[in-house]
């Protein structure tokens, strides 16, 4: 949904960009841990109302209610929000909403604000409204307890700005996605893309490749062979490690050559070069968690975790149940599972298919 709105905001902008002067990109500072949950309430019934005497602790309030809800799903704390959850999102919403309206009441005469959950694009005839506009949009966030991110608020002269540079380096390299690419090639392209992240950081270079290397019946568009496949395994997860967020899909694409006839018939050097990895992340479980988890996962669901041969004692629990496919809280609560053993989860569908959210499954 975010690339999408990205790709939408950059295509309305250039259609109607040649009435402005400037552009202005910025978003809100750790958007989703620094929400205040009791502004949830202030932004559906006001602030006034809320704090009027009586009023804080009455739970007939609805926006009260939500208030105390989201304390409870985050250890009593009244600030943060889960990351992830939809419920999340309309909550978020709401703040954001309430702060739209208090926006939209100072904002100059032919201006254009654009947001998508805490993203915002402006447009402005002149410096100074662009200008006033972000003074007015921090006075606004700061009534919510919301910082606007300073380090990612930028001002461009037009056209400057409209579409992301990091898209067009890359289309410069990788023009079109071939049938396959022989292991220069990838290896020429996966520089580039390796390039192309550190000059634009937090950008979706990394996602994008990892796409463009998959056909659409979910196989890998690079040719393998004995003397490619540990360069490719190993290029592969240093793309995890530049990424966080590319690691499950780095898996994915290596489950997408364990499955081909030529991944079968390496499945143990495969297999090695994944153990020694998680032997690695191990080591420090508290920085690792999440990828130990992913890869925890990918070996025991490709029935590869036969060849972890160390015994691992993880102390996160979502690790440790994803590590012996057993999940030991809740075991009491009989209404509901909350937990699929990870064999069982892999049957339905594979890593790639599960990541594709442009094809919901």
């Amino acid at each position: 949904m975010i690339y999408e709105f990205i790709e939408m905001a950059e295509n309305d902008i250039a259609a109607i960009a040649h009435r402005f002067k400037f552009l202005i990109k910025s978003d809100v500072k750790n958007f989703y841990p620094s929400i205040y949950t009791h502004s949830i309430s202030w932004a559906l019934h006001g602030k006034a109302y809320i704090r009027k005497a009586g009023n804080r602790q009455n739970y007939s309030i609805f926006g009260n209610r939500v208030d105390k809800l989201f304390q409870y799903s985050n250890d009593g704390c009244t600030n943060g929000l889960p990351i992830g959850p939809a419920i999340s999102d309309i909550a978020a919403e709401i703040v954001m909403s309430a702060v739209d309206r208090q926006l939209s009441d100072s904002l100059p005469e032919g201006a254009v604000v654009m947001r998508f959950k805490d993203d915002y694009r402006i447009l402005v005839r002149t410096e100074a409204d662009g200008r006033s506009i972000v003074k007015d949009l921090q006075a606004a966030l700061k009534d919510y307890r919301l910082e606007l991110n300073d380090e990612k608020t930028q001002f461009h002269s037009l056209p400057n700005g409209i579409f992301r540079d990091w898209v067009s380096q890359y289309h410069a390299v990788n023009r079109v996605p071939k049938a396959y690419y022989p292991f220069r090639r990838f290896k020429e392209t996966y520089l580039a893309v390796v390039a192309i992240d550190r000059a634009n950081s937090g950008c979706g270079v990394i996602d994008r490749f990892l796409a463009d290397i998959i056909t659409k019946k979910y196989r890998l568009r690079v040719k393998l062979d004995n003397r490619t496949l540990p360069k490719v395994l190993s290029l592969l997860l240093m793309l995890g490690s530049l990424r966080t967020k590319a690691y499950p899909k780095v898996l994915a694409t290596i489950e997408a050559i364990l499955q081909s006839t030529f991944g079968k018939q390496h499945s143990v050097e495969i297999a090695k070069h994944l153990a020694d990895h998680l032997s690695q992340l191990s080591e420090r479980e508290a920085e690792n968690r999440y990828l130990i988890a992913w890869i925890c996962y990918f070996l025991r669901a490709n029935n590869l975790d036969s060849h972890i041969t160390a015994k691992y004692k993880y102390k996160d629990p979502i690790v440790n149940a994803t590590y012996t496919s057993s999940f030991a809280l809740f075991k009491h609560c009989k209404d509901f599972k909350v937990f699929l053993g990870v064999k069982k989860a892999a049957k339905r569908t594979s890593l790639l298919k599960h990541l594709d959210v442009f094809k919901p499954q």
